[in-house]
């Protein structure tokens, strides 16, 4: 579909444009809870074997509230029952299809997978004049003849309020891998999509890295889970060089916090937490490939989903398993930091957040 002879303007007031029609927000799949001012617009076309659903959300973020520029635009598309969309649309191809960002646009970086709470989507970084933004695609392929074949196509970029914040930093030349999961977390956390009834599998994001008995190393719990074969114990994920883990012994949060959740050895370990002095529970979970997984933590003041990254060390070696975590939270807050791992039974990580306040974690039960 070319998005960008869709034909709808920045201020889509029309109740019809283009075949689209103008609906609410209950009616549309696609949600999002931007932190600053903000006007969403919702729009539907239904095809003779597909219907189609657009979201933006005008930027109003600038002092006198009147930017209307769009910096989130999706396209959520679904089949009817016995078809579906049996290509990935690249996130790169993107860049020209939306008509906000042909010829305005480059690349900052690598594409990439991020595994969604619906499903795994291509992301790829890249600029806009002075903001940070993202391209995105995911689909969901039906596995029986009464399901619904799916795909999510969309951008966002940096709002107003953003950009002109002290302290903010022009687009990078090249963004890291690790700032790029980061920015993806950051956006996904609050960007919501509720599938339909009778929607397919989701399909997988990219090519799937080869698992060999070598490349499968011991990580934090009693799970194990498969890395990429160049990430060899004692040695950096990234760069190759040998790091010494975190001393774990001295990570500990207050005693007495609330018990963790009971999940299956082999999709995670529970973890109980202390932020500022606020007890809560958590999970670290095994739900992705090569060395890294979805981190989350609950406490009375917020909820949080970001990951954990194991970068390097193994068990029975001088250099034990030890690895990166970031989260970001529904109260506008983020922490991130760092984790050792003694043994599969004592997993121990600290940090601090966005304020500069401590935060520890510990695996349940030690």
């Amino acid at each position: 579909m070319a998005l960008g002879f869709i034909g709808i303007t920045s201020e889509a007031s029309a109740q019809s444009d283009s075949g689209f029609l103008k609906i609410s927000a209950n009616d549309s799949p696609v949600q999002y809870h931007p932190p600053f001012n903000a006007e969403a617009v919702y729009l539907r076309q239904t095809r003779p074997n597909s219907t189609v659903y657009v979201a933006r959300w005008l930027d109003q973020s600038d002092p006198a509230h009147s930017s209307n520029q769009i910096y989130i635009e999706s396209v959520f598309s679904q089949t009817s029952p016995g078809f579906a969309f049996r290509t990935d649309t690249p996130p790169a191809k993107l860049l020209g299809m939306f008509e906000e960002l042909q010829n305005k646009t480059r690349q900052n970086g690598d594409n990439f997978a991020y595994q969604t709470p619906i499903g795994p989507a291509m992301v790829l970084p890249f600029a806009r004049a002075n903001a940070q933004c993202i391209s995105f695609s995911s689909r969901w392929d039906p596995v029986r003849a009464d399901q619904r074949g799916s795909q999510l196509l969309g951008y966002f970029c940096e709002p107003i309020a953003v950009q002109t914040a002290p302290g903010h930093n022009a687009p990078a030349q090249q963004m890291t891998m690790a700032a790029a999961h980061d920015f993806a977390a950051d956006f996904f956390l609050r960007f919501d999509v509720n599938l339909p009834d009778n929607t397919g599998a989701p399909a997988a994001a990219g090519p799937t890295p080869a698992i060999t008995a070598a490349g499968a190393m011991a990580l934090p719990g009693s799970g194990t889970l498969p890395v990429e074969q160049s990430q060899l114990p004692g040695e950096n994920s990234q760069t190759g060089a040998a790091r010494t883990a975190p001393d774990a012994s001295a990570i500990a949060p207050a005693p007495g916090t609330p018990p963790a959740p009971i999940i299956p050895a082999d999709q995670g370990i529970g973890i109980v937490t202390n932020w500022n002095n606020a007890d809560g529970n958590g999970a670290l979970k095994f739900d992705k490939p090569a060395g890294e997984g979805t981190m989350i933590i609950d406490d009375a003041n917020r909820h949080c989903e970001g990951y954990w990254r194991h970068e390097g060390g193994s068990y029975q070696t001088p250099t034990v398993p030890f690895g990166t975590w970031a989260v970001f939270c529904t109260d506008g807050t983020s922490a991130r930091g760092s984790y050792g791992s003694a043994d599969p039974s004592h997993v121990k990580g600290d940090g601090k957040d966005n304020n500069g306040q401590p935060v520890f974690f510990r695996q349940a039960g030690q």
